[in-house]
This record gives structure tokens, sequence and C-alpha cells, in this order.
């Protein structure tokens, strides 16, 4: 079953706008490395991958129908930021209509944006692999070090990543998702 999924994703990647299809790939590039490098198993790792942004290029208020008719039930945060629900509604697509029931593949998709506290290594991972693929890395040259800490440490490279993104989202005033907090915070020692 999985090879077929990965053919449909494969085919439903390359359908999306060319940016974004390659965005896809290189997620998947360095989601596989991520996996290999930390034990995780890389096909479901590139599942995950080929599935996270499935939704992506959808516009604000088409995301926010489809979280709706899907039944998931948009919180403050993400009714004010639409592009947040991308990741739910992939993990939505991936269940729906490629039936994957595997629960870490579809949070890992789903969370893909925001993170949450609580995540397993291949959630880490494919959160991870969407920051650090070549080219996000290339235009945000402050995340080479989130990308070097993720070849050795998931958990600070994930700190190190949201101290980044909080930080931004403070200085230009953008809402913080609270599993975005909630992350980082259970990151904290102590």
């Amino acid at each position: 079953m999985t090879q077929d999924v990965e053919a449909r994703l494969r085919r439903a990647v390359e359908r999306l706008p060319e940016g974004l299809a390659e965005h896809v790939f290189r997620v998947e590039a360095a989601a596989v490395r991520l996996a290999e490098a930390h034990g995780v198993d890389p096909e479901r790792a590139r599942i995950a991958a080929l599935g996270h942004d499935l939704a992506r290029a959808e516009t604000p208020e088409a995301l926010l129908r489809l979280a709706v008719d899907s039944g998931i039930e948009p919180d403050e945060t993400e009714r004010g930021a639409p592009i947040l629900l991308h990741g739910p509604v992939a993990a939505r697509t991936l269940e729906m209509d490629y039936g994957l029931t595997d629960g870490e593949v579809l949070a890992a998709a789903a969370y893909h944006t925001t993170a949450r506290a609580g995540m397993s290594r291949l959630e880490k991972i494919i959160f991870l692999a969407d920051k650090v693929e070549e080219d996000k890395v290339r235009r945000r040259p402050e995340w080479a070090e989130v990308k070097d800490l993720a070849a050795m440490d998931l958990d600070a490279a994930l700190l190190r990543f949201l101290d980044l993104q909080i930080e931004r989202a403070l200085s230009k005033g953008w809402r913080i998702h609270p599993r975005t907090v909630a992350a980082r915070n259970e990151l904290l020692p102590g």
C-alpha cells in the first residue's frame, strides 16, 4: 500500500504550483536524511513529507471552508491566519483521500507549521525538514544553525527554530499559535 500511496502523492505534488512542488520534494529529501540520522523509518518520513503541503496552495477562504467541511474547528488564531490550517487540512486529505491511518504520519503533516507539545520524532523531523530545506536556508541564513543542530539533536534544533520564529512573529506583530508556545515551553529545561 505504501508504494501506491507514495506514487499517488508524487502525482498530486507534481500538480501543485511549480515552486511549491519543488519545495515539497526538497522537504522529502531533507526528511529522509533526518529520519535516517535519527533512527526513524524513512518511508514514513517520505509519505509525511510528500503530503505535508497538499493544501498549501489553497486560498485562505478555501482553507477555512475545507477545514470546516472536514470536521476541523479552526481556533481564533487559525481564523485570523487561515494559512495555519493547511497542515491540518492536508492531514485530513491524507486520511480521507489516501486511506492513511498512521497517526504519527498524520500528526506530522497536521502540525508541521505550528508544532505542538508532545511531538514524536517523526513529527519533529517533518517540522524541521520543512524549515531547513536548502532553499529556505538560502533565503533565511539564520536557519543554517537550525539545520546543523537538526542533524545532531532534534530537540535543540526545534527549540532554536521556535525561538527564532517567535522573535520574528513578535517583531512583526503576528499572532503566535498557542501550540507553538506549548511546544517551546515543553523543550525548556526544568
